[in-house]
């Protein structure tokens, strides 16, 4: 009899809008993971490249964060401290990983990393370096990096067999290169999907080697040789 009051009491409770009290929420404590950003990354005891390599890591791969000690940023890597370049990590906090790890680009190819963006040595002609170069075997699929329309496809200079999209990604316009390509699949004014065919790599025009030499743009193309002019450093839109 008394159960069954009890259950007649709390119905009732409901019904008027009252309701029993809910135990307290805890807030979680806030962490940090990062993610790699570039297809190989080195993983080193030590905050410089003066540091033995330990390991590496791939695109994608996620660690927790532990700091940073100047351009380095410390991980748990398998367990004990370790650094990586933070140009090649995304730092996000780990309740938000949706919306911080949604690059606007993608990155148009599978390859390694010979060389980043900034400024270079000028032995091949210049002292900056306005995109990146990834080193991949010859017919590896090269992807449009964003919507957007062609508006150069030809084999021409320094970049030989090279391609040139627009963009407009949240209502910025950018426009993207990919260049030493070995065939183009695209032609000028096509629209061409995130993550088409542009493409495969190749060694034509200035190179050395197979690989992909791939730029990003705020607005129209402009080249400079020893300024980054409009150029972008991709690693910050992946």
């Amino acid at each position: 009899m008394k159960k069954q009051l009890m259950t007649i009491t709390l119905g009732a409770l409901l019904v008027s809008g009252l309701t029993v009290p809910a135990s307290t929420p805890v807030e979680a404590a806030t962490s940090y993971k990062v993610k790699v950003t570039t297809n190989v990354l080195n993983v080193r005891s030590g905050p410089s490249t003066s540091y033995q390599k330990v390991g590496s890591a791939k695109l994608g791969q996620t660690f927790t964060y532990l700091g940073a000690t100047g351009s380095w940023t410390k991980i748990n890597y398998n367990g004990s401290t370790k650094y990586v370049s933070s140009t090649y990590v995304k730092k996000y906090s780990s309740t938000s990983l949706q919306t911080a790890t949604a690059g606007k680009f993608l990155i148009p190819a599978k390859g390694t990393l010979t060389q980043g963006y900034g400024p270079a040595s000028g032995k091949y002609g210049y002292t900056f370096h306005n995109g990146i170069d990834l080193a991949a075997a010859k017919g590896t699929t090269v992807q449009s990096a964003a919507y957007g329309e062609v508006i150069v496809a030809r084999n021409y200079g320094a970049y030989g067999n090279h391609v040139m999209v627009t963009h407009t990604v949240d209502g910025q316009a950018y426009t993207t290169v990919y260049a030493h390509l070995d065939r183009l699949n695209v032609v000028k004014g096509q629209k061409i999907a995130k993550g088409g065919r542009i493409g495969t790599v190749g060694n034509t025009g200035n190179s050395y080697g197979s690989h992909l030499h791939f730029e990003i743009h705020k607005d129209k193309y402009v080249y400079s040789s020893s300024t980054a002019a409009n150029s972008v450093n991709p690693y910050t839109l992946f």
